[in-house]
């Protein structure tokens, strides 16, 4: 199973680039990122004040997708299950596309191996995801899409222990049952036109 290609959307004036976080420990969360999750450093420095920051990225087309800064002053390392986000937090969630459930299998024995066993697997229906936490609290989602679509907040148990075959099998009797499911290549294409035209009032 991989990432189906979404319908290019004409006249598109604006998407979202990247995401920065604070951190309290900039060459903890740099190690994380990096040597944990893979990400690319693409850039680093200095700006006035002395403060740090690092560029990362895994798609060679944007320059970086995350920026850590150091200095962080305000807020709480926080800990416990990430149950579908970080409820309260002013970062609710930081999410990564995978490209399938192999992926995310390793992604979930890396962390395990760092000493990381805090993980929620949820079945959202139209993508399997396990959600914890980076070194600093901050809720963190890997995801693979599913072929389906239904109306979201969804969510049930993922057993990754299952084969890709069986959770497939589950996932679509799971959407069928909800009465509105649909192929998630339609609904791209359907949400590809109201993204163009809610677009066009950028023209």
């Amino acid at each position: 199973m991989t990432t189906s290609t979404a319908p290019r959307v004409e006249g598109r004036k604006l998407s979202l680039s990247h995401i920065g976080l604070s951190c309290f420990d900039l060459a903890r969360m740099e190690d994380f990122y990096t040597r944990v999750l893979g990400m690319t450093v693409t850039d680093r420095g200095k700006v006035p004040g002395d403060q740090q920051l690092v560029f990362l990225t895994t798609d060679p087309a944007e320059h970086h997708q995350l920026v850590l800064a150091s200095g962080r002053t305000d807020g709480k390392i926080l800990e416990g299950p990430v149950l579908g986000g970080s409820w309260g937090a002013a970062i609710f969630q930081l999410t990564f596309r995978l490209a399938d459930l192999a992926t995310l299998r390793r992604i979930q024995q890396r962390l395990v191996a760092e000493g990381n066993t805090n993980f929620f697997p949820l079945n959202h229906g139209n993508s399997w995801s396990v959600y914890t936490r980076d070194p600093e609290g901050n809720a963190l989602e890997f995801v693979v899409d599913s072929p389906w679509f239904i109306h979201q907040p969804f969510g049930e148990f993922l057993d990754l222990n299952l084969d890709d075959a069986e959770i497939l099998r589950r996932t679509e009797e799971m959407c069928r049952a909800t009465g509105d499911c649909q192929p998630f290549d339609e609904w791209r294409k359907k949400i590809a036109g109201q993204i163009a035209d809610d677009q066009a009032r950028l023209r």
